[in-house]
C-alpha cells in the first residue's frame, strides 16, 4: 500500500512537471515564428564605458568629460522593459530632452536573453534617436539563463560593453563609471547566488563608494533594498546592502514593476507589466500601472532626479540634491504626489 502511494505521489509529481513545461516552454524556451527581420543578423553596437572610445565624451583623469557640454551632464535611466520600448517612444524622450549624454538600464530590457529577444532590441535602438547615445546596463532576471545554476550568457557580455573594474566573477555586469562629478555604480544582483558573492560584492561596493570623493554616488542594481510590491522582498539583498547604500545619493531598482521612492532608494519601470503595490513600506511617493523614466542633471554641486511619465512626459515627481561638500548635504523634494 505505501508503495503504491509513492508511485501516485510520483505519477501527480511528473505530471504536474510535465503541465507547467507545458504551459510555460514557450516564455521560457521559444521564439516567435515570424521574425521581424530577414538576415540572421544585425550589424549593430552598443556604445559603452567599456569601450576605448565613447561618443560625445573624452576620458580625462576625473572619468568620462561630456564634450557637447563639460559644465552639465544629463543621464536619462529606463527600469524594466522587456523589449516594449519602441523606436517611437525612445525618439519622443529624445526630443523632449535634447541633450541626453547617456542613458542606463536596470536589467529585464529583454523578454529573455536569446537571440530573437536581443535581435528584436537591437532592432529598435538602432532605428531610434538612443543609436548614438552611450548606455551603462547592468542584467535583471530575465537576461539570465532558467537552468541551474543560472548563468549569463557571452552574449549578453558581447551586447552591452561596460567596464570591467567590478569583482572577479562580476566583470561586465557590476562595474562603475566615473564621470568628473558622478561615480555610478551597477550590481549584478541576480549573479549572487552563494553569500561569498554577496560579501565580496558588499565589499567592493563600500570600497567604491569611500573611493569617490567628492562625485555624487548614484547606484543602481536589478533588484530593489526595498520592495514596492506586495511580496517581492528580496531578504539577503537588504540584509547585506540596505546599510551600505543609504550613503549613497540616489540607488535605482527595478523588478517590481512600479514606481515608489523613499530617499534614497527609487523603484521604477518602463514594461508594460505591473504589480500589485506592497502598502506596508513606508514610501514618500508612488505610483502604479504607470511607465515611467528618470532623467539625472547634474549641474554644479546639484543633482536634479526628474521622473517622467513615459508616453505623456508627465512630470510624477522631482527631488534636487544640494552638496556643499562630502558631510553636508541638502535634499529637497519639490514635487510630492
Amino acid at each position: 500500500m505505501k508503495r503504491l502511494s509513492k508511485i501516485i505521489v510520483l505519477i501527480i509529481l511528473f505530471a504536474g512537471g510535465a503541465v507547467l513545461c507545458a504551459l510555460r516552454w514557450q516564455a521560457w524556451f521559444g521564439e516567435p515564428s515570424e521574425p521581424i527581420w530577414e538576415q540572421d543578423t544585425i550589424n549593430y553596437t552598443f556604445h559603452g564605458f567599456g569601450d576605448e572610445e565613447v561618443p560625445h565624451f573624452r576620458a580625462t583623469y576625473t572619468g568620462w568629460q561630456d564634450t557637447k557640454d563639460s559644465l552639465e551632464l544629463r543621464i536619462v535611466l529606463f527600469g524594466d522593459v522587456h523589449n516594449s520600448l519602441t523606436a517611437a517612444l525612445l525618439d519622443s524622450v529624445a526630443a523632449r530632452l535634447e541633450p541626453i549624454d547617456a542613458y542606463a538600464q536596470l536589467g529585464d530590457f529583454m523578454e529573455r536573453n536569446y537571440f530573437y529577444y536581443r535581435q528584436a532590441l537591437i532592432n529598435e535602438i538602432a532605428s531610434s534617436a538612443f543609436a548614438d547615445i552611450p548606455l551603462m546596463a547592468t542584467p535583471g532576471n530575465h537576461e539570465y539563463s532558467k537552468t541551474f545554476p543560472r548563468t549569463i550568457k557571452y552574449s549578453w557580455l558581447a551586447t552591452f560593453h561596460n567596464p570591467y573594474n567590478g569583482p572577479s566573477k562580476f566583470l561586465g555586469t557590476t562595474y562603475y563609471v566615473d564621470f568628473p562629478k558622478l561615480r555610478f555604480i551597477a550590481i549584478d544582483t541576480k549573479g549572487l547566488t552563494h553569500i561569498s558573492d554577496y560579501t565580496r560584492t558588499l565589499t567592493w561596493l563600500k570600497s567604491c563608494m569611500s573611493s569617490a570623493g567628492e562625485r555624487f554616488v548614484v547606484v543602481m542594481m536589478h533588484h530593489p533594498v526595498i520592495s514596492c510590491a506586495k511580496g517581492r522582498q528580496n531578504i539577503l539583498i537588504k540584509l547585506f546592502f540596505h546599510g551600505a547604500l543609504k550613503k549613497a545619493d540616489l540607488v535605482f531598482a527595478g523588478h517590481d514593476h512600479g514606481y515608489a521612492r523613499r530617499l534614497p532608494f527609487i523603484n521604477t519601470n518602463a514594461a508594460t507589466k505591473y504589480y500589485p503595490a506592497n502598502s506596508s513600506s513606508k514610501f514618500e511617493v508612488r505610483e502604479t500601472g504607470k511607465r515611467c523614466y528618470e532623467v539625472l542633471t547634474i549641474s554644479g554641486n546639484t543633482l536634479l532626479l526628474q521622473t517622467y511619465e513615459l508616453e505623456s512626459g508627465v512630470l510624477l515627481d522631482e527631488v534636487c540634491i544640494i552638496r556643499h561638500n562630502e558631510e553636508e548635504k541638502i535634499t529637497k523634494e519639490i514635487i510630492t504626489r
